[in-house]
């Protein structure tokens, strides 16, 4: 009997309607055990499911680096103790941000880390709870590998998926690539390559990774600042950034006259690593 581990976050999938808007409800989520554990029930795999917030969990927008390294620990572990497969309840909003950072945390892992969620909750009529759920449970049992979001019948790498409708059902996009549309091939058995990160072994960048406090990503999550470049406005910078992101025009370029105040807003010594970037669409 295989076994796949389970890690509920919150979100909309987790919530209830209640009356004009949405929020956390502890009936959603034992609705949601109860679904996941007759599910795999089905598939004869063992369940391990962890709530590292509590139930009904937090909304995606609460969650920050620090969190992130708390379900990294939990995932590496499951990973080398055999896990077969991860499911992550995750809420939209920053669905793609945690599927980017554990992509880079598991790159090459030997086993599915699928991620899914809502946009409408499961006492809301019509709901894309239980496609969402069920397919994604589908893709866990599957010999698919890699960080994948799983959404309206279609997965995306966790690595290029974009949030591009606030609540519309297909709610990702990728972004230099393509998703992969669901099919029955998923839950078939079949030959899986070598992985770089084989099960039972963390390999030496993730270790790093994991040295690394909550608290002390949480402060340098602090010290990154996006910069939206906009005809007449000026970004607002403390002077003591370590990473500026620079979200340019383009190709990722800027006015002379910004560049020259953002050098001017650092002294020798003290200057932080800028990235460049486009506010247009373009290959990744």
């Amino acid at each position: 009997m295989g076994k796949v581990q389970v890690i509920f976050t919150g979100g909309t999938i987790a919530s209830g309607f209640l009356g004009e808007r949405k929020g956390p409800d502890p009936s959603a989520s034992k609705a949601l055990h109860e679904s996941i554990s007759s599910f795999f029930a089905e598939k004869e795999m063992e369940v391990e499911c962890i709530e590292p917030w509590g139930i009904p969990g937090l909304d995606s927008s609460n969650l920050d680096p620090g969190h992130w390294i708390e379900m990294t620990r939990a995932i590496d572990e499951a990973v080398r103790e055999g896990i077969d497969g991860v499911l992550i309840l995750h809420g939209t909003d920053t669905m793609a941000h945690t599927a980017a950072w554990l992509s880079l945390c598991f790159s090459g892992v030997g086993i599915p880390i699928i991620l899914t969620g809502s946009q409408l909750t499961l006492d809301y009529t019509p709901e894309d709870v239980t496609v969402n759920l069920r397919g994604a449970a589908q893709v866990v049992c599957s010999d698919l590998t890699g960080v994948w979001i799983y959404c309206n019948w279609k997965l995306i790498q966790g690595n290029r998926a974009h949030k591009a409708r606030a609540q519309h059902p297909d709610a990702f996009v990728p972004v230099g690539g393509m998703p992969l549309y669901f099919t029955p091939e998923w839950a078939r058995d079949g030959e899986i390559a070598d992985p770089a990160h084989p099960r039972g072994r963390t390999p030496h960048s993730l270790k790093k990774i994991l040295e690394i406090s909550p608290d002390d990503a949480r402060r340098s999550g602090k010290s990154i600042r996006w910069a939206f470049f906009s005809p007449g406005v000026e970004p607002l910078l403390s002077g003591g950034e370590k990473v500026l992101a620079l979200l340019g025009f383009g190709a990722g370029n800027a006015p002379t006259s910004l560049l020259e105040r953002i050098a001017a807003a650092y002294p020798e010594g003290s200057r932080p690593q800028v990235i460049a970037c486009s506010q247009a669409e373009g290959d990744v």
